[in-house]
């Protein structure tokens, strides 16, 4: 009694082939999609990176930009209410001779409302200092600065 198997193995190795061809296009396919995914995923957070670096840039100017008006109003309270316009050029924050510019997101306004109360023996000067981009508050300090009644010269 003998078995032929020639016939069997013939037939499995034939069928086996198509189905080889559909499994690896199917493997192919997956693995584009999830490379597509991942990359999308991975472009979301890129640019969301990117708007925190320029919301961290607009901050960092108008800390800047307060912290320089309350120094001045430091060395001179008697000044009074300021509005100063700063315009983002090459990197460098300049004085803009005009305020007749459009709001841009690279322009500031520097905002100092100052408010003198008489003392007994001075006058207690308080500055709000407030600095604006595109019509946003981006940055706001309060100040404060005694002048005695001796102090004053001029």
């Amino acid at each position: 009694m003998a078995i032929d198997l020639s016939r069997l193995r013939r037939s499995s190795v034939h069928d086996r082939r198509p189905w080889h061809g559909s499994a690896f296009i199917v493997e192919a396919l997956v693995l584009l999609v999830f490379l597509i995914a991942s990359l999308a995923v991975l472009m979301q957070v890129i640019g969301g990176a990117h708007e925190r670096g320029e919301d961290a840039d607009r901050l960092s100017n108008a800390i800047i930009l307060a912290s320089n008006d309350a120094e001045t109003f430091a060395a001179d309270p008697t000044a009074g209410d300021l509005v100063t316009t700063y315009a983002l050029v090459n990197g460098e924050l300049i004085v803009e001779a005009g305020n007749d510019a459009p709001a841009r997101a690279d322009r500031y306004d520097v905002t100092r409302t100052v408010q003198a109360q008489a003392q007994q023996t001075g006058t207690l000067y308080e500055a709000h200092i407030e600095v604006t981009s595109d019509d946003a508050i981006v940055y706001q300090v309060d100040t404060a600065r005694y002048v005695s009644d001796e102090g004053v010269q001029r």
